[in-house]
């Protein structure tokens, strides 16, 4: 019967040179996933989340101030201004806004707010692929709510 003779090298690889590998490659995935160019679900969230905190501070500077307060929409920036801040909206995220039709300082308007809390009213509709978002202003309060769904 003849034997193998066994040497000293080992033909497979070893559990932790398999978890190194698997390592690497989940590092790098990593990086090209954030790396890559777009709003995605998160970011749309958050700029959500930007224009309701840009309208309530505004509505809240309204009713402290006892002046009114406006929040528009330059066309050519793509960015929500108010007097408190503004909030650039991508150029891959749709923006649709539901209020007043009217252009103040060459800007599109989106809402006023008055001293005693109540405002035009006005919906944005935030959308990127098929994801949506929406952002109230009731035009009796002026309370700001937003629609994460």
């Amino acid at each position: 019967m003849a034997r193998a003779k066994i040497t000293g090298s080992c033909a497979g690889t070893t559990l932790i040179e398999m978890m190194a590998v698997m390592l690497i490659i989940s590092m790098l995935a990593s990086l090209v996933v954030t790396m890559m160019p777009g709003t995605g679900r998160g970011n749309l969230k958050a700029l959500t989340l930007q224009a309701a905190a840009l309208l309530r501070r505004e509505r809240l500077a309204a009713i402290l101030s006892g002046q009114r307060r406006l929040v528009s929409l330059d066309g050519n920036t793509r960015t929500l201004v108010g007097q408190s801040g503004s909030v650039a909206v991508p150029r891959d995220v749709m923006l649709d806004v539901v209020g007043v039709d009217e252009v103040w300082s060459g800007r599109r308007a989106v809402v006023r707010f008055e001293p005693d809390g109540a405002s035009t009213g006005a919906v944005l509709k935030f959308s990127w692929e098929n994801v949506r978002y929406e952002v109230d202003v009731n035009w009796y309060s002026g309370r700001v709510a937003v629609d994460l769904p």
